[in-house]
């Protein structure tokens, strides 16, 4: 959005770092600015019915947020499998249906109050960070991502909140599975945690600093992180901002750290800038730090990301992207490759596929993982 000159996210999203529900205004901006038009486009600036809650059908109060979204996609990866009698590797094909995203979502606004929560189903074990509800095997599972309370104030311009949020850190990506929020754990997928947000926007300064008391899904306790997220952005120039973000967390111990406490730092910069309006370019680097404590050993880390946007007609959108991981310990940087088309077909309507190819070092030698993702997103 920002080649329309919107550096921020709240005016669009009741998150005010973006992504997730939903406003009014967002909606109507996703049929006015986002959805593909195949004839004479809405006059104006006013939305059609469509655009609202159920495609207008169940008309909701002022003080009602709703959304339903389902994200659906067919996986195919192919990668080198060992085979069970050792020997060289054989390249393999898996074809798996992902059910990404199937959740209700809402937010009250009463007055300066403000209640919002999503509560949801999945059937894939990644999920498990964020269940509230699953079997032993985390399939066929009840998920709440987020849930808080909040005050907004200040001309609307300042938000406090408590409860599960997601991290303010970095570019609010949707690709979950990109090094640059897979490693620094910050995705709005699973990574969300427990704790108190101050998020300020005045549009020319926009900031959310959030106090983690930890993902209270996780046990046992001593293995939740308990620590400070945080980012500030500015505008420096027309359709240009830059940002940059810490995360700093302490957790009692670790799958590997062998009941030693774990302090984990996360420094980035990033920028969002559409030097013409067709074209928008995403960017992030990160540095990011795991010390088992009394240990004596520091493990530091890399990772970056590239994107653009390019949008030749409203609602087509050709997105390729680079990225780069330098792990502690590996020899050698492992890099990926991302070739997206994003298609917002109809009125809360998208179609995408990913086609994706990673090299990454291995003690055999450089690996190659080549994955298509074939997504259907739509809301109510």
């Amino acid at each position: 959005m920002i080649r329309h000159d919107y550096t921020g996210c709240g005016v669009c999203h009741a998150d005010p770092s973006g992504a997730g529900l939903l406003t009014d205004y967002g909606r109507a901006q996703s049929v006015l600015l986002m959805q593909m038009h195949y004839g004479e486009p809405p006059k104006g600036d006013e939305a059609p019915k469509y655009a609202d809650f159920a495609f207008g059908v169940v008309p909701l109060p002022e003080w009602l947020l709703a959304q339903v979204t389902y994200r659906g996609a067919e996986f195919i990866l192919n990668y080198p499998r060992p085979p069970p009698n050792g020997g060289a590797a054989v390249q393999t094909t898996d074809v798996s249906y992902l059910q990404m995203l199937l959740d209700a979502r809402a937010e009250l606004k009463l007055g300066v109050f403000r209640a919002a929560g999503a509560l949801g189903w999945s059937n894939t074990p990644y999920t498990a960070q964020a269940v509230v509800v699953s079997n032993t095997d985390y399939t066929n599972q009840l998920v709440a991502r987020e849930y808080w309370l909040g005050v907004q104030l200040a001309d609307d311009t300042l938000l406090l909140r408590l409860g599960r949020i997601n991290l303010p850190f970095g570019l609010r990506n949707v690709e979950h599975t990109a090094w640059v929020r897979q490693q620094t754990a910050t995705t709005i997928n699973v990574d969300q945690q427990s704790g108190f947000s101050v998020s300020f926007d005045n549009s020319k300064v926009r900031t959310e600093i959030m106090a983690m008391f930890g993902n209270l899904n996780v046990s046992p306790d001593s293995y939740r992180e308990r620590g400070l997220s945080g980012l500030v952005e500015v505008p420096v120039a027309e359709r240009t901002v830059v940002g940059l973000s810490a995360l700093i967390s302490r957790a009692g111990q670790n799958a590997s750290s062998n009941g030693s406490p774990v302090l984990r730092q996360v420094y980035g910069a990033h920028t969002r800038w559409s030097p013409v309006e067709p074209v928008v370019l995403l960017a992030e680097a990160d540095v990011y730090l795991n010390d088992v404590l009394g240990s004596g050993n520091t493990q530091a880390n890399g990772v970056g990301w590239l994107q653009a946007d390019y949008e030749p007609i409203q609602g087509l959108h050709f997105q390729p992207a680079l990225e780069a991981l330098q792990q502690y310990g590996v020899s050698g940087m492992a890099v990926g490759t991302w070739l997206t088309v994003d298609w917002f077909c109809l009125p809360h309507t998208e179609f995408r596929v990913d086609g994706l190819w990673r090299n990454s070092p291995s003690p055999g030698g450089r690996v190659n993982v080549f994955s298509l993702l074939l997504q259907l997103h739509v809301y109510l």
